[in-house]
């Protein structure tokens, strides 16, 4: 029997881990192709580290792992689909036949606010090394990190703020202000009541104030106010995660904001044949080791089509978080549980290896040729288990 033609539009988390979990499970059976218009794979959550010297936005070539697995590489991103046809047509020009497509094609970051630095949606990272070096020359003495409303996974703000303290501290610095301002009522409350309490004393312990349950928005000036009530913001420096637009892809559904909907094994929504996980999606959590999870529901889908002797299991998300502090990591889990209110902490990571995004096939593959990280000591990892709902 010849193998049927998978096609995955995109070249970031959720499309590697289809790639990787295709070939896996269904082997031969499927003649994938990855048509990306970036030519590496970019672990972008270590973007965090770059600035503190604490690591680095790892690059991957698409094609060597295309070699080492066995799939082709299109350098070329999704353009528009002919369902109908069964045909994707791509931005070079050049169009593809499927008997199945994953639309993995990501999310657009936007600044939330003018005149603010929006982290990530700049391009270059280190360039906040700046407000180091600022903070260090006594340039600036208060700085906010901040959560726009709509910001679903604001874990990079409490990294961000947390290795800047450090930072701070490093230096003996004194009178030096930094705060996390996020619309949640509590640190990371989406971990539930352990996790938060945790990652409140960090916050504590490094210096860190919590600003909770404001809805932060763009004032007169240029200037962030808080709500309500409107009150100023008051810090000589900002910097503001990005808020996620969906791209849209011509020839598929999309919600008012241009995220594509799905089921409970990443089909689209009136689409024959047509798959999409990761920040595409209308999952309102944005996050690389959900997208890893949707990824794997869709690959176990198509395989089972491709007449693979497996049984699909639906997209039953537990959301893992590794904190980086710039001294001490912290491991946050939270998962698919009956009751949300509950939480399990544990000193060891729930998840191995232990990179920063937790994928079934992933992990493994980002962890080759790293050294395997030691047993930390007690009481410096947390792992926290509590609900996420699979329909958002």
């Amino acid at each position: 029997m010849a193998p049927i033609d998978v096609v995955i539009a995109g070249g970031g988390v959720a499309a590697v881990e289809a790639a990787l979990a295709l070939r896996d499970l269904a082997g031969d059976r499927v003649a994938v192709t990855l048509a990306s218009p970036r030519p590496d794979f970019v672990l972008t959550p270590m973007a965090v580290a770059e600035p503190f010297a604490a690591g680095h936005v790892e690059r991957r070539p698409l094609r060597s792992l295309a070699e080492q697995v066995g799939f082709a590489v299109v350098a070329a991103g999704v353009a528009r689909v002919r369902p109908e046809e069964q045909v994707v047509e791509l931005s070079d020009g050049s169009e593809r036949r499927y008997d199945a497509l994953l639309l993995a094609p990501g999310a657009q970051p936007v600044a939330a606010f003018p005149h603010v630095h929006t982290f990530l949606a700049e391009g270059d990272p280190s360039a906040l090394s700046g407000l180091v070096a600022d903070l260090e020359e006594g340039w600036s003495r208060s700085v906010a990190f901040v959560v726009p409303p709509g910001v679903t996974w604001p874990l990079p703000a409490y990294e961000l703020a947390l290795m800047t303290a450090g930072e701070v501290r490093s230096m003996g610095l004194d009178g030096v202000t930094i705060q996390v301002v996020t619309p949640e009522q509590r640190p990371l409350e989406v971990f539930g009541d352990e996790a938060s309490d945790a990652v409140g004393r960090l916050l504590e312990a490094g210096g860190v104030a919590f600003v909770g349950g404001v809805e932060p928005r763009a004032g007169d000036g240029g200037r962030i106010v808080l709500g309500p009530g409107d009150r100023p913001l008051e810090a000589e420096r900002v910097v503001a995660l990005p808020v996620l637009e969906g791209r849209g892809v011509p020839g598929v559904p999309r919600d008012e904001r241009g995220f594509i909907p799905i089921d409970e094994y990443g089909r689209v929504q009136g689409m024959r044949n047509v798959y999409a996980a990761g920040d595409a999606t209308a999952f309102p959590i944005k996050q690389g080791g959900i997208a890893t999870q949707q990824a794997d529901a869709a690959a176990e889908r198509i395989a089972a089509d491709a007449g693979a002797p497996i049984t699909p299991r639906p997209f039953r998300p537990v959301l893992r978080g590794r904190l980086m502090t710039g001294a001490v990591e912290q491991y946050l889990r939270a998962g698919a549980a009956v009751d949300r209110g509950r939480a399990r902490a544990s000193v060891e990571p729930l998840w191995w290896p232990p990179t920063k995004i937790a994928g079934r096939y992933l992990g493994p593959w980002l962890s080759e040729r790293e050294p395997r990280t030691p047993d930390a000591p007690a009481g410096r990892t947390i792992d926290v288990e509590v609900i996420l709902d699979p329909r958002g």
